[in-house]
């Protein structure tokens, strides 16, 4: 089995529904870092046979949802950024379950560098990390997490101009 092949069934374990949807619920739920809930469940077996694979696709995994989290942040969204960042994450995932052929050689390129992959708990490459996203995530996923900011805020200003009506 070549390298590729590694690469193409790692993603294929760690980035399957279940066990990514488990992991931002359990993130959710409670209110910390990206690094809970890293739960392989079924795929452990398989990957315990190439241990440096896991480690990276843990890594890689992690960075990809912690600089997700950096960006809208930064973008500051404000009320829109915890819908923003619930529908990014579901995007993420549908994308890295079945990555297209250029978001597959991207992820492939990015695991075999060794140089991203060292002590540290996240990849430091931020560049990298933002140009993957731009790769995985569509220009209708950006649409769809813009709207769902957008409605946050609309539902917002709708209730606060309902509240102020009544108490008036």
């Amino acid at each position: 089995m070549n390298n590729n092949q590694n690469v193409a069934e790692a993603i294929d374990l760690l980035f399957n529904p279940a066990s990514l949807q488990a992991a931002i619920q359990i993130e959710d739920e409670t209110d910390c870092d990206v690094t809970a809930g890293l739960d392989w469940g079924l795929a452990i077996p398989a990957l315990w046979q190439n241990p440096g694979m896991f480690g990276r696709m843990t890594q890689l995994r992690v960075s990809l949802n912690r600089e997700l989290r950096l960006l809208l942040k930064e973008w500051n969204l404000g009320i829109g950024e915890k819908t923003a960042l619930e529908v990014a994450q579901k995007r993420l995932i549908q994308r890295l379950q079945l990555p297209q052929p250029v978001a597959l050689s991207a992820l492939q390129d990015i695991l075999k560098q060794d140089e991203l992959y060292n002590v540290e708990e996240f990849i430091s490459n931020r560049d990298l990390l933002k140009l993957l996203l731009t790769i995985l995530l569509l220009a209708s996923d950006w649409e769809e997490i813009a709207l769902a900011a957008a409605n946050s805020v609309r539902e917002q200003v709708i209730y606060k101009v309902g509240i102020n009506q009544i108490s008036a």
